[in-house]
This record gives C-alpha cells, structure tokens and sequence, in this order.
C-alpha cells in the first residue's frame, strides 16, 4: 500500500512514454528533406528549440549536471539514516534528463537527427511533465508537514510518521523503556493529539495530488500530438491549447500549495528551513511554468528556421536553459542532496497511512521498536 501512494505520481512519466511511443507508430511518416522545408502552415514553436551544434556544450553540461545528482540518490539510499523515497519523481527526472540531454547532444552533431519528428515530440513531452512531477515530492513532504503538527507525544513512536519531529534518542523517547524519569520533555513535544484534523490534511492532500492529472494529463495529450500538429493545423491549434491549459494550471496549482507551505510556518515542529527549502523548491517549478506561458504563444513554419520565436535563437535559448533547465535541476537538487529523511525525519516512505493504525497494529508497532531499541543498546 506505501508503495502504491509513492509510485503512482512517477507512473505520468511512464505514461508518457507510451502515449508518445503510441502515437509515433500511427502517424504517418515524412522523410527528413520534408521536415526541413517550411511548412504550409505554421505550428507551435518547440520549447527549446531543436539541438544545434551550440547546443552541444549547454547538453553535455547538463548531461553532467542530472547525472552527478545520480550517486547522490544512490549513497542516501545505501545510508539507513538517508533512506527515503518520497522524492521518487526527482530521481526519476534525473534519469530522464541525462537520457535527454544525451539525445539532445547527439542531435546537435547530427545533422538529419535534429529534425527528428519522434525524437522532437518525446522531448516536448518530457520538458513539459517533468517540473509538475516534481511538484508531487513537494506536496508528499508538505502532508508530513500537517500531519505531524497533529500528533501529540504518545504518536512519535514511529519516526516514520514524524516529518519534522525533533530527533530523540531511545534515552529521550518517552516510551522508551531507559527513559530517564527526571528529564522533561520540551514544551513543543507536548502537544494535544488531533486525529479528526489529522484525517483531514491527508484527505485534502491526497486530492491536491489528484488535482495536478488536471496539468498532466494536457500536458500529455497535447505534447504526443506535437508531430500531428506539423501536418494538420486543426491538430496545430489543438497542441496550442492544451499545453496553456496544463502549464496554466500547474501554475495555479504551484502557488496554491506554496500558500499552504507559507502556512504551515506556524505549526508546532515546523522550523523555518521546512518551510525555506520547499518554497525554493517552488519557485523552480514556477519559473519553469512561467517560461512555458511566455513562450508558447509563438509558431514557427520550420523546425530548423532561426526567426524569433522559432526557439531556435541564441536570446531563446539562453532562457530555456537557465529559467527551465537549470530550474528543473536546481529544483531536484535541492530534493536529492540534502538529508531529506533526517531533516523532515520522513523515515522511509513518509505518511503514507489513509488513516491512524487500530489499536493493537500500534501497540505491536511500540513493542517493536522497544525490543528494537534494546537490542541496539545491548550492542554497545
């Protein structure tokens, strides 16, 4: 069931794959002197352009940049005390972008590749579902935030369930069975335990992560079609709309969960770099929509023309990789570097119970850890 909760915002990306996959084997196909000549009509312009030999240096950068983020990943999940995967999508972003930066490498010395009607569609696809997917990690962390801030003492048994619960060692731990009678537990500890407001954050947050399929799901539909929209200006007009409408409301959506960050502030155990570190998290993701919103109005009659609003030009460029690439990175970074776990103290999954365990699942769940807690002090 954890599992579950955590895997199917990552599964938009596999989606896309197979739309876009899908979509090329039914489309009927062009040769590579036809791309190049202009078209009848105009089309919506590819974010970012198609790769030209100055696009060699910013994709091997960036190729550099996503993949050294990848051993990162791998040392905190090796480490116990960094394990985690609530930031699943950001891993998963990585990966992608070193796959499609290296394409894009490959396509900026390749001539006849760089009009590449099915590799344009997946990049387009890719470029534009990537910072929403992100977005995900950062409502999975924003609904540890809530839910801790409604337990009282007795419920920081598990530290899985505890994001932001100042660590404690088994001499701290209020159940701990070498729990020191004279220490006191600090006023931010003792807390009374809220389970009906509880319920609530994770009902409202498991519909604001619902609520994003609105962005994806365009994002999706609109971008497999980009290869249509070259030949049918019908289908042309179809991407146009369905593109705003996804960064639209990934935009709206984005601000909206950074209000409830802003908000969260002033919940008991929340401390200012939770709230920091997820607001910087934000403001990539807003950058990355507000790039698209100014950008996707213009057309183009070619793939390879150099007009402005092509994406083709050097100004175009420049601010698709620094205010949607590098913000997409910086973004993942700021999810993949730090110890996430230890400084939300997410444990492995985070929250991801519907609601409380019954009575004897947390009663097995004490005795558990106690046992688990002895035998650690038995060994030293």
């Amino acid at each position: 069931m954890r599992r579950l909760r955590m895997v199917v915002p990552s599964v938009f990306i596999l989606f896309c794959l197979f739309a876009t996959s899908t979509f090329l084997r039914s489309s009927p196909r062009r040769t590579t002197l036809q791309w190049v000549m202009s078209s009848e009509f105009e089309f919506p312009s590819p974010v970012g352009g198609v790769p030209f030999p100055s696009d060699f240096g910013p994709s091997i950068l960036f190729s550099l940049l996503y993949f050294s983020l990848i051993p990162i990943f791998v040392v905190r999940l090796f480490n116990k005390r960094s394990r985690a995967v609530v930031s699943i999508n950001a891993i998963i972003t990585t990966i992608e972008r070193v796959i499609m930066f290296s394409l894009r490498t490959w396509q900026s010395r390749n001539s006849a590749e760089r009009i590449s009607p099915g590799l344009t569609t997946y990049m387009q696809i890719m470029v534009a579902l990537s910072y929403i997917s992100i977005a995900h990690d950062v409502v999975v962390l924003l609904r540890c935030m809530y839910v801790n801030s409604t337990k009282g003492e007795a419920d920081f048994v598990d530290s899985q369930d505890s994001p932001t619960a100042p660590s404690m060692s088994s001499s701290m731990h209020p159940l701990s069975p070498f729990h020191s009678a004279s220490l006191r537990l600090s006023d931010e500890m003792v807390q009374h335990d809220d389970p009906k407001k509880r319920f609530f954050y994770r009902w409202f947050t498991d519909t604001l992560n619902l609520s994003f399929l609105a962005a994806s799901v365009p994002g999706i539909i609109g971008n497999a079609h980009y290869r249509g929209g070259m030949d049918n200006a019908s289908t042309a007009n179809e991407v146009m709309i369905s593109r705003y409408i996804s960064s639209g409301i990934a935009l709206f959506l984005i601000l909206f969960v950074a209000v409830l960050v802003i908000r969260a502030r002033r919940l008991p155990k929340v401390k200012p770099i939770h709230v920091i570190l997820l607001l910087l998290v934000l403001a990539c993701n807003a950058s990355s929509a507000i790039f698209r919103l100014a950008f996707m109005y213009h057309r183009t009659t070619s793939l390879t023309s150099m007009s402005p609003g092509s994406g083709n030009t050097s100004s175009e460029k420049a601010t698709f990789y620094i205010f949607h690439m590098f913000s997409d990175w910086l973004a993942v970074a700021l999810l993949l570097v730090p110890n996430i776990r230890g400084l939300y103290n997410t444990g492995m999954w985070g929250d991801w119970r519907a609601m409380d365990p019954i009575p004897p699942e947390r009663e097995w769940s004490r005795k558990k850890k106690e046992a688990k807690m002895r035998r650690s002090m038995l060994s030293v």
